[in-house]
């Protein structure tokens, strides 16, 4: 069983009030052979403070929660990086949650972070019901900011354009004289609102004049699995699709596998275009052409954010949306005829 102040009361033969005092590193009105006596006992009983008892005495925590919908993808792996090293500067730690992106796992993460006192919270590419949890942090009066998500009238949210990410991918295809392209949506929904990524896809169609095919574009997860599924989908339903565009990395490196099992080549035969630029996608071969969004960067704004918020400082911006940038690397060539 874990020491606790009263152990060490017991053991230094002093006040559990001058223990607390001690181990809070105040040595006001403790002399200094207590103040000794009690750290050497506390050492030798291997005590480790109760940090959430603490934060409820205090109402001050230094832990921060993070909602994150897929730690296993690089995308979000490097975002609660960049918001860990921000936070670790601000003497803060941090608590993830996992959701997979299923509503009540999400419910259930929000109200974690309540009943754990949390200073602050990050909700990480949530796109249902974040009103609600909004709500609910308000509600307890806990700072919070979102990433990948924004909307008119939003406070504290950073996140990027996703719109003019994908349009511009999708216009690269179309300058390099692709006219039957695909694409491939993380969003389980057809027609999401807000499937920004898909939007911009149909609009670069829109602005070349060609046709908006439904048949051209599946929808699924934002992961490998889905990116192989619907690649075979969008093969045998159009046998003369030249490209194809996806709404993220993982589902491109599903979409290759497929696309290399149904022997196409990439890009000779296919051209493939991703979303995000994690690390995959320099380790394919050829390396994937992929739209940029700086997860890191990210990262680093959200816990300076909230930081500031926790802080009660005033914030430099309370929205930062950050421009995506086009990675032109192997996986696209120049349609012939």
């Amino acid at each position: 069983m874990a020491a606790t102040i009263k152990d060490i009361s017991q053991e230094a033969k002093v006040s559990i009030a001058t223990v607390s005092k001690v181990l809070n590193g105040d040595y006001s009105k403790v002399s200094e052979e207590t103040k000794l006596r009690v750290l050497s006992v506390a050492k030798r009983l291997h005590y480790r403070p109760n940090l959430l008892a603490r934060s409820l005495v205090n109402r001050k925590s230094t832990l921060l929660g993070l909602v994150v919908p897929d730690i296993a993808n690089p995308y979000y792996a490097d975002m609660c990086r960049g918001i860990s090293d921000k936070a670790q500067q601000h003497k803060l730690s941090t608590l993830i949650s996992n959701t997979d992106r299923q509503p009540q796992s999400e419910h259930s993460a929000v109200r974690t972070m309540v009943e754990y006192n949390v200073a602050g919270v990050v909700l990480i590419g949530m796109y249902k019901n974040v009103s609600d949890h909004l709500d609910t942090l308000k509600h307890y009066n806990i700072p919070y900011v979102v990433v990948d998500y924004h909307e008119p009238g939003m406070d504290f949210t950073v996140y990027v354009d996703d719109y003019s990410g994908s349009h511009e991918a999708v216009t690269y295809l179309v300058e390099k004289n692709h006219r039957v392209i695909g694409y491939i949506s993380g969003f389980p929904e057809q027609g999401h609102p807000r499937d920004y990524r898909l939007q911009g896809y149909q609009q670069a169609l829109k602005d070349a004049g060609l046709p908006l095919d439904p048949f051209l574009i599946e929808n699924g997860r934002f992961n490998i699995e889905t990116g192989y599924q619907k690649a075979i989908t969008l093969l045998q339903r159009n046998q003369d699709i030249t490209a194809i565009a996806c709404g993220n990395d993982l589902i491109a490196l599903g979409a290759f596998q497929a696309l290399r099992e149904y022997g196409r080549r990439i890009p000779e035969d296919i051209s493939l275009v991703g979303f995000d630029d994690v690390y995959l996608s320099t380790t394919m071969e050829p390396r994937l052409t992929t739209v940029r969004q700086p997860a890191y960067e990210l990262g680093i704004a959200a816990g300076k954010m909230l930081a500031q918020q926790i802080k009660g400082e005033e914030l430099e911006e309370k929205n930062i949306c950050f421009k995506p940038t086009l990675i032109k690397r192997d996986t696209v060539s120049a349609r012939v005829g």
